[in-house]
């Protein structure tokens, strides 16, 4: 190595620190990545996304529940077996439960999913297909609630939850609920996003 380039490295580097001199010099503080308000700001709209998905689901649970208010039963089921699914691979629950002691249920044929409809008789105890899908036993609760109602001529297990899930049965009250807590979950969501922005500048200008 020559001695001129010797000289153009130390001239180099020597540039480096003398500008880093002269910032401190100026008052001007070296700039750094503000992580602090960046990570406040990340987490409201983290949480902001989470809370609209979740109003989204809400909202998306009354739009399937609101055809069958006020015309649906709901009743207790206890898990029994497996069986097929008719669509996939997967499995569905078997669930044994009473149907409801009303005799509008008996104006109808029902389908349990398992046999051919029939006629049944009020409070009669059933056996019925379960609509969750899963792999294993332990993929389903032991114990579900089964809503009911009448699709296309027949008594039907619309869908099957965790117990408790259908409440005392399916209302306009039910359906005005659920998307009450739907658009607070939303308007929480915004709220969060929105608070974690301004946190994260309120942050951001103390710091400069």
């Amino acid at each position: 190595m020559t001695e001129e380039t010797t000289d153009r490295q130390d001239t180099f580097f020597a540039f480096d620190e003398d500008q880093d001199d002269q910032d401190e010099q100026d008052g001007r503080p070296r700039r750094s990545i503000a992580w602090k308000p960046t990570a406040v700001g990340l987490l409201g709209l983290l949480l902001g996304l989470v809370l609209a998905v979740s109003a989204a689901l809400a909202w998306d649970d009354s739009r399937k529940l609101a055809g069958y208010a006020d015309r649906s039963w709901v009743i207790s089921g206890q898990y029994q077996d497996l069986t097929n699914d008719l669509r996939t691979k997967t499995w569905n629950p078997i669930y044994r439960g009473v149907l409801p002691a009303d005799e509008a249920v008996t104006e109808q044929p029902f389908d349990s999913g398992l046999a051919d409809p029939r006629v049944p008789e009020a409070g009669e105890e059933i056996v019925f297909r379960g609509t969750q899908t899963g792999s294993t036993e332990d993929d389903f609760h032991q114990e579900a609630d089964a809503l009911l109602a009448v699709q296309d001529g027949t008594l039907q297990v619309v869908e099957t939850a965790e117990a408790g899930e259908f409440g005392d049965g399916i209302t306009a009250g039910t359906i005005a609920w659920q998307r009450a807590q739907a658009a607070l979950l939303l308007l929480a969501g915004l709220g969060a996003a929105a608070g974690g922005v301004w946190f994260a500048r309120r942050l951001y200008r103390r710091q400069r």
